[in-house]
């Protein structure tokens, strides 16, 4: 692995550091934010509120000892500072041109009092020496400047409950790391762990380790699955590094005896030993018997290719059959082998014709070669639910029961000695397998060692459908 990338742990702890973090910084901004504007806009509407009521009276009041009665009533009880200065108050001096001049403000705001708008400000208070929030509500009689009146309070106050909520705030903060750290934990143990144990598992079967598995110990399905799947996996590719050791030894086996007698009767002629007229035809024959099992072993590829295609057309099935079983009794007469026939001369098959010739006469054969002399065949040909069934029933030797699921594997043969009177290449029932397959249908064996084997063919019926459209239109 390259050192210059991040693990998947590595990355995964980063993402969750990050996104927690923004989480929580982001929730104590927001609940902070939220809570300073909204509480010091209700605290300014609260002043203005009460310093537009002291105005009112202010305007009403029949003398002055009750107004600063109301607004020293106000100031005690509303909880902020409460100030009235009219124009002799020492914060309020005439300048040269007749104006007020307010020290306190700026040269905009006092222009905005002195045109009786009311003002809010946020600054440090000159005789308490701290930030405060107030509200400056103009006072005007005759469209004269009177005076003001102040309602201030320290921002220290408004900012005490903020405070606390900051520290509820890192509480949470707190609590979002804690959970970030169980998180991680589970993440870990229900995601990274086992995928590094797949990684690992990856890696032996890169290896050529495809004895490699996986046990599942996350509670998350995708997580389970996908092990399976890598298991699965393993298990196809151990199955399929078995079958191409089995088969590089199956075809060194088939070429070493025929190339061994090739080499032999030819060096005996050559050396005068063998007579050429009795070398060469068995030379011949071992010839070939290899080219028959490259032609098998060529044929076998292709079918199992997906890009290999079929000549499909309408073909008369039961014709097939009942030819090739013409040419088979011709053999089976050698051996005092009867063969019985019950075909229904219907059946008519969407195939190659070709193929399906070739599957009937390597099903014949296999039954002529393997059956006792003076026994039976029987071979039918019937229809049931629009489908077809060949079956072929012979009294041979049949094939011991935990053998039987091998024999359509290539090369498998049930003598395991492989003698060459055997015959046969071994690949005869992969590619009648093979061919079936791709015409829609099964092949299925069963046997018992003594009695015989029955092998049969399922296939689809043939349907036109341009006869059926139109027979649906009339």
């Amino acid at each position: 692995m390259n050192k210059r990338h991040h693990s998947l742990r590595t990355r995964i702890w980063i993402t969750l550091i990050a996104v927690f973090l923004m989480l929580a910084l982001l929730s104590v901004y927001v609940a902070s934010y939220l809570y300073e504007r909204l509480y010091v806009d209700e605290q300014i509407q609260s002043l203005t509120e009460s310093g537009e009521e002291l105005a009112s009276i202010y305007y009403g009041y029949d003398s002055e000892s009750s107004f600063l009665w109301r607004v020293q009533w106000t100031d005690q009880s509303s909880g902020a500072d409460v100030f009235y200065f009219d124009q002799e108050h020492p914060l309020l001096e005439p300048d040269s041109r007749d104006n007020l001049m307010i020290e306190f403000f700026t040269s905009d705001e006092q222009n905005e009092l002195l045109s009786g708008k009311t003002i809010e400000i946020i600054r440090t208070h000159p005789s308490y020496d701290q930030e405060v929030l107030g509200v400056v509500v103009p006072l005007i009689e005759n469209e004269q400047f009177t005076g003001m009146i102040l309602l201030s309070q320290p921002l220290t106050s408004i900012y005490e409950p903020l405070s606390e909520l900051r520290t509820v705030g890192l509480g949470l903060l707190f609590m979002f790391v804690t959970l970030f750290f169980i998180t991680g934990k589970l993440i870990s143990k229900e995601m990274i762990t086992p995928i590094q144990k797949m990684e690992r598992a990856a890696l032996r079967m890169a290896n050529g380790e495809y004895d490699a598995r996986i046990t599942a110990t996350s509670k998350t399905n995708e997580i389970n699955q996908l092990g399976e799947s890598l298991n699965h996996l393993a298990g196809t590719l151990q199955s399929e590094e078995k079958n191409r050791t089995e088969f590089i030894g199956n075809v060194s086996h088939e070429l070493r005896s025929p190339l061994g007698y090739i080499k032999g009767y030819a060096e005996g002629i050559e050396k005068g030993i063998i007579k050429s007229e009795d070398g060469i035809p068995i030379i011949r024959q071992e010839a070939e018997s290899m080219l028959h099992l490259a032609n098998d072993l060529l044929d076998l590829t292709k079918l199992q290719s997906d890009t290999y295609e079929l000549h499909f057309e309408p073909v008369a099935f039961a014709q097939i059959v009942h030819d090739l079983l013409n040419r088979a009794e011709q053999v089976a007469d050698e051996k005092n082998i009867v063969i019985h026939r019950d075909i229904d001369d219907s059946c008519i098959i969407h195939g190659d014709t070709q193929r399906l010739a070739q599957v009937v006469r390597n099903l014949l054969d296999n039954a002529i070669n393997y059956s006792d002399e003076s026994s039976s065949i029987q071979v039918t040909l019937k229809t049931f639910d629009n489908r077809y069934l060949f079956t072929i029933l012979d009294e041979g030797v049949g094939i011991p029961e935990e053998k039987v699921q091998h024999i359509k594997e290539r090369f498998y043969r049930v003598n395991s000695a492989r003698s060459r009177s055997d015959g046969g290449s071994g690949v005869g029932l992969a590619i009648v397998d093979e061919i079936v397959k791709k015409h829609g249908g099964t092949f299925t064996v069963s046997s018992r060692l003594g009695v015989g084997t029955v092998v049969q063919i399922e296939l689809p019926e043939y349907v036109d459908e341009d006869n059926e459209k139109g027979s649906e239109n009339t």
